[in-house]
C-alpha cells in the first residue's frame, strides 16, 4: 500500500557488484523509493562483470541482462522510476537555474520541495545491446538528459558523473565475437552448464582485456551534492552513530564545515589513479565551484591503492574524508598509503557497526 513505508526521493547505485544489487533489493523492501539512479553500462561491460563474478546466480544474471526490468520486478521496485546516467563526455553541466520559489520572509519555509530532472528516452548508445540475445531491454527506463543535473527548487543540486574512459577500451568487433558466448550463458539451465559457459566467457574477456580485476572494477558512478548558491548562514552538527541507534555519539568535531564548504562527493568504486582520469574528474567538477566546495569526500573503493593516487587528497582538500571500510575483514582496506595521503584531511571510517552523520541547517 502506498504510504505504508517511509519514502526516499531517490537512491543512487554506484556500480553493479552482486552485494550492492542485493542490498538495493533489501532497501526497496524497507522504503518506498521514488527513483533509482544508476550508471548506464553497455552490454559488453555488464557481461564483463558476469564473466568475472564469484557469485553469479540466476537473479544477478537477470539484473545484468536487464537492469531496469529486474528492479521493476522485485518487491517494492514496481513503482520506482528508473533513470540511467549516460557516459559523461564533453563540457560539464551548467549550474541549474537558481531562484527558488519566493517564500515567507523571515520565517521558516515548510513547503514541500521538489526534485527536478530532465530525461529522454532510450539513446543511440543502447545500440550496443545484442538484438537476438537481449533485445531492446531498456524500454522501462529513462536516461538523464546529457549535460543536465538533478536539482531541488534551484537551491540544491545533484551532479552525477559516469566516467566514460572504460567504454572506449572496447575493440571494434568485440560485441559480435562475444554474442554467441553470452547466448550460451543465458541458455544454460543447469548450474554446471552455467559455470562452463561463464568460464568460456571469462577466458574470452581475459584474452581481450587481460585478466586483471582492476579494469573491470573501475566502472562506477560519481555523485556530487551541494548548494547551487552560497547560503547566507549554515549550522552543522556531526558525530558518530551506532548501527540501529541514530543517537549522536559526539566526539570533538574536526570537520570545519561552513557556509562555503559543505558539499558532498561520493565516488563509489571509481578510480582516479591516472592523469587522464584525474583530468576528466577535475574538468567536470571544477566549474561553478563544485570541486572547491566538496568538503565531505567518500574515498574511492574503500581506500584501495589501485584506485587512488597521491594527487587526489590535495586536489579535493576535503574536510571529512570518509572511508567505507573494515580493516579487519576481506581485503583489509584502507591501504596504508591511501590513509597516509588523506591523513591531514580528517579521516573518518564507517563500517557495518559505526556510521557518521551530518545535520545541516541552511539560510538562503
Amino acid at each position: 500500500m502506498p504510504g505504508s513505508k517511509p519514502s526516499l526521493d531517490f537512491v543512487a547505485l554506484s556500480h553493479f557488484d552482486a552485494d550492492h544489487i542485493s542490498g538495493l533489493v533489501y532497501l526497496l523492501g524497507l522504503f518506498e523509493v521514488k527513483m533509482i539512479l544508476l550508471p548506464f553500462l553497455q552490454l559488453w561491460q555488464r557481461f564483463w562483470i558476469a564473466a568475472s563474478s564469484d557469485d553469479l546466480d540466476a537473479d544477478f544474471l537477470r539484473f545484468l541482462v536487464d537492469p531496469a526490468g529486474y528492479l521493476r520486478g522485485v518487491d517494492g521496485g514496481g513503482e520506482a522510476r528508473i533513470v540511467f546516467v549516460p557516459p559523461s563526455a564533453g563540457d560539464p553541466p551548467p549550474a541549474p537555474d537558481a531562484g527558488p520559489p519566493v517564500g515567507p520572509r523571515g520565517e521558516v519555509d515548510d513547503r514541500p520541495m521538489k526534485l527536478r530532472l530532465e530525461t529522454e528516452r532510450v539513446l543511440d548508445v543502447v545500440g550496443s545491446e545484442i538484438p537476438g540475445v537481449t533485445g531492446q531491454r531498456l524500454s522501462a527506463a529513462e536516461f538523464l538528459k546529457m549535460g543536465s543535473v538533478l536539482d531541488i527548487d534551484g537551491l540544491w543540486e545533484f551532479v552525477p558523473y559516469n566516467d566514460a574512459h572504460q567504454a572506449k577500451r572496447c575493440p571494434a568487433g568485440f560485441p559480435a565475437t562475444v554474442e554467441p558466448l553470452i547466448k550460451t550463458l543465458l541458455d544454460a539451465n543447469h548450474p554446471a552448464d552455467r559455470k562452463k559457459a561463464q568460464d568460456a566467457l571469462k577466458a574470452h574477456y581475459d584474452t581481450t582485456f587481460g585478466s586483471s580485476a582492476y579494469r573491470r572494477n573501475i566502472i562506477s558512478l560519481f555523485l556530487y551534492g551541494g548548494p547551487v548558491s552560497t547560503p547566507a548562514k549554515a549550522y552543522f552538527k556531526t558525530g558518530e552513530t551506532q548501527l540501529g541507534n541514530m543517537a549522536w555519539q559526539h566526539k570533538p568535531d574536526r570537520s570545519r564545515l561552513s557556509a562555503t564548504h559543505f558539499s558532498m562527493l561520493f565516488t563509489g568504486d571509481g578510480s582516479l589513479n591516472s592523469k587522464p582520469r584525474r583530468t576528466g574528474f577535475e574538468n567536470f567538477f571544477t566549474p561553478y565551484g563544485r570541486l572547491g566546495k566538496a568538503s565531505v569526500f567518500q574515498v574511492m573503493h574503500h581506500g584501495a591503492s589501485g584506485n587512488s593516487s597521491p594527487e587526489i587528497a590535495a586536489l579535493v582538500v576535503p574536510r571529512a574524508s570518509i572511508f567505507c571500510s573494515d580493516p579487519s575483514k576481506g581485503q583489509k582496506h584502507p591501504d596504508a598509503d591511501v590513509l597516509r595521503q588523506f591523513w591531514p584531511y580528517n579521516c573518518i571510517q564507517v563500517d557495518d557497526a559505526i556510521g557518521w552523520q551530518m545535520l545541516g541547517v541552511f539560510v538562503f
